[in-house]
């Protein structure tokens, strides 16, 4: 045999037929498939049973109750396949996985070999390829690899999921490698002890596991009780890798996967009390004894995970709670869209109120979600004018029925020219009274431009500016979260240099002009557009619009919702070339500086200045990430006027950066470390205050035992002596 499936089923009765059909269906066909009932309430049996008669391949097993752990465990002793895999009864695999799997593994002589997976939703029907499961971007090209090749990322570019991983259990059986006997969290040890100890690991990228979501009967779903499994199953990792001498090796990895199952698992918890519970004891004790005390910074990987584990230990568990569930002692100024309502009546008159502007360039996975959230708007009395800059994906396509099926939408059909030419050919096409940007991989909130145009009416605005919220597609980790809400209050309608004096001095200009409601007219009557052939346009093209606003206002409210991904222009741009396109930034400004008198406002002049010199720090950090040959190639390769300016601004610029750098870097390590060394603290005094008071109430039965004891002693000898008593009396009065 050459491949053994082990499926643990409990009351799957619902999803186990489609389970077992796609490993019938596998283009391999040497394999068993091995069910272990794990006391099941439903019909599972039954159908097992009835499949099991049509196909001799199939078997069952059954076991009470005991959870998916043990019945793997079961499933794997009484398999007979040269290699050995684990699916889920309510997941199920595509048809050529087994025979694809098999040949690598066998080709590549390997232990192990991975594969991807997709999301199957269960109340939708929609498949979503992810990431997460096995991210590439960390294993090597080359195949086979061993574990100590991938040591620094083994747990955290691998899924704990065993059934996106086939085993050679000759591999297995050596290494006594089981399944731990939990509710939940039973294949971490599994999975990760086998990876640890593997010498030869190989994979193929594709996703041929449907892992099915949202399905409420699965025990992953339910968050409601208390469960301290992921800490026994990362804690026996823990000392299993320490008992085989290996822990030291895959400790950085260990350590962040810690972190982030930690915060994952505490996220899911949806009962406060036992959420409570859990943060403390992470806070107390798990948290130490899973290494992540021990490190700082520049040890985790997700920048985000230190600054949460900051705050986690210095703030009291039942105010985390109330904080992520937005429960709040004082009312927030965020206004809610769906409490608002409009100011007065919008007559339907047949003019265009707003014109939508979306630029598209080869969005095809987006687009639809984007028009049709603009589609369905409450504001009807709009247009949507869709600029396809040269797509070469099905965006084109997708354009051209929407313009069929709705009079609202226009589509101009342009060679790639970037994003301002989108805009500016755009801008010329609007009808509209006023002007909102949108970008094609984003979408906004129904109301969301009834909103925007009844207050910019209310009040004859020039330009509104809003909030977005934000959301990332896996594997994404940008510091762009913040980059489109304000703490700061703006209260009230000022003129446009107020508001960008105001906002610098708050250190809070963010030019993102997907975030403003502007007049058309501004843009008209002082020719504003966008530069083209620039990246970070709505920089210069901002501040113009506010030189020239006569009425601004900021409004506190979301209605912007903005996708995070690897490949867009923004979160896809990093070292030299940002930092030249920073740099013509700079001297884009400069020049509309000059041409539009901005001296002639010195408070407007003077923040702008703050704002060039962040943008030069920006730039300077960009360039930093360079090696110093690439960046000297690069500024050779610009014209000598170009290479001077960009070598003066930049180049002299990042090297004071960088001692100011190096020195608060200093500075930040000494005091993260005194953090760190502050958390292990509290944590040794904690387990020891634990100790003593175990060891207090220990002598403290000890002591009630003795006395027990003691007691039960003088009872029976009282009982002795009383009896000798009663005998010589007894004796006596016989005499």
């Amino acid at each position: 045999m050459k491949v053994s499936v082990i499926i643990p089923v409990y009351n799957a009765e619902k999803y186990l037929e489609q389970c077992l059909e796609s490993l019938l269906n596998q283009t391999l066909k040497e394999i068993e498939i091995i069910c272990v009932d794990d006391g099941s309430e439903d019909r599972s049996v039954e159908i097992i049973e009835k499949f099991s008669e049509k196909d001799c391949r199939i078997s069952l097993l059954r076991q009470k109750n005991s959870y998916a752990g043990v019945a793997r465990n079961n499933g794997l002793n009484a398999s007979t396949g040269k290699y050995v895999i684990f699916l889920d009864a309510d997941d199920f695999f595509e048809p050529d996985m087994l025979l694809s799997m098999y040949n690598k593994i066998e080709s590549d002589h390997a232990e192990i070999c991975l594969c991807n997976a997709k999301n199957y939703n269960e109340k939708t029907g929609e498949i979503k390829a992810v990431k997460h499961y096995l991210n590439v971007d960390f294993l090597p090209d080359k195949t086979p690899f061993s574990a100590e090749e991938i040591r620094l990322r083994i747990f955290n570019a691998i899924n704990p999921a065993p059934w996106t991983k086939l085993f050679k259990r000759e591999f297995i059986i050596e290494n006594d490698f089981r399944f731990q006997p939990l509710k939940k969290t039973n294949d971490l040890f599994f999975v990760y002890s086998s990876l640890a100890c593997a010498e030869r690991i190989t994979y193929i990228n594709e996703a041929f596991v449907n892992y099915r979501v949202d399905n409420e009967t699965s025990l992953q779903g339910k968050t409601s009780e208390l469960n301290e499994d992921f800490y026994v199953s990362l804690y026996a990792l823990k000392k299993e890798l320490q008992k085989k001498g290996l822990f030291a090796k895959f400790e950085q990895s260990f350590a962040n996967r810690a972190l982030s199952t930690s915060f994952y698992v505490l996220d899911k918890i949806t009962d406060k009390e036992n959420y409570i519970i859990i943060a403390d004891k992470l806070r107390n004790s798990y948290l130490y004894h899973l290494s992540v005390f021990s490190h700082t910074r520049g040890y985790f990987y997700k920048k985000a995970d230190y600054v949460r584990l900051i705050d986690f230990m210095e703030g009291s568990s039942a105010e985390l709670w109330d904080e992520a569930h937005n429960v709040t002692v004082c009312e927030s100024s965020k206004i809610d869209i769906n409490e608002w309502k409009c100011p007065f009546e919008i007559k339907t008159d047949g003019k265009v109120k707003v014109s939508v502007i979306i630029p598209v360039y080869n969005v095809e996975d987006y687009l639809k979600e984007c028009i049709d959230s603009v589609i369905n708007n409450s504001l009807k009395d709009i247009e949507i004018i869709c600029v396809n800059d040269g797509s070469t994906d099905s965006s084109g396509e997708i354009l051209a029925e929407y313009e069929k099926s709705d009079s609202r939408v226009s589509v101009i059909n342009k060679t790639n020219g970037g994003l301002s030419s989108a805009r500016n050919a755009g801008i010329t096409q609007a009808k509209g009274e006023y002007i909102l940007f949108l970008d094609s991989d984003d979408y906004i909130e129904p109301r969301a431009i009834e909103y925007l145009y009844a207050e910019a009416k209310k009040d004859d605005l020039d330009q509104l500016f809003f909030c977005a919220k934000t959301f990332h597609e896996f594997g994404v980790e940008t510091d762009y979260d913040s980059s489109y809400n304000r703490k700061a209050e703006y209260n009230g309608v000022m003129t446009g240099r107020e508001m960008f004096i105001i906002m610098s001095q708050n250190a809070e200009y963010k030019p993102s002009v997907c975030l403003q409601l502007i007049r058309k007219d501004l843009l008209t009557k002082n020719n504003i557009s966008f530069i083209e052939g620039l990246i970070y346009e709505d920089n210069p093209f901002t501040i113009l619009c506010l030189f020239y606003a006569k009425r601004v206002r900021y409004a506190d409210i979301d209605l912007y919702n903005r996708r995070l991904r690897a490949d867009s222009i923004m979160t896809g741009s990093a070292g030299i070339k940002s930092s030249y396109n920073y740099y013509s930034v700079i001297k884009n400004i400069e020049r509309i500086a000059t041409e539009n008198n901005f001296g002639s406002d010195p408070e407007f002049y003077e923040a702008l200045l703050v704002q060039l010199k962040r943008s030069c720090f920006l730039s300077c950090n960009y360039a930093s990430e360079a090696e110093e040959e690439q960046l000297k190639s690069f500024i050779l390769s610009l014209d000598e006027k170009n290479g001077m300016d960009y070598y003066f601004y930049i180049k002299i610029a990042m090297n004071h950066r960088k001692d100011i750098k190096i020195l608060r870097r200093t500075i930040k390590d000494i005091k993260e470390k005194a953090l760190m060394d502050k958390y292990k603290n509290q944590c040794e005094r904690a387990i020891e205050r634990a100790i003593e008071e175990e060891k207090a109430r220990k002598q403290e039965l000890e002591r009630l035992e003795a006395e027990r004891v003691a007691a039960e002693k003088r009872a029976a000898y009282e009982r002795t002596f009383k009896g000798r008593i009663k005998r010589i009396l007894r004796r006596i009065l016989k005499l």
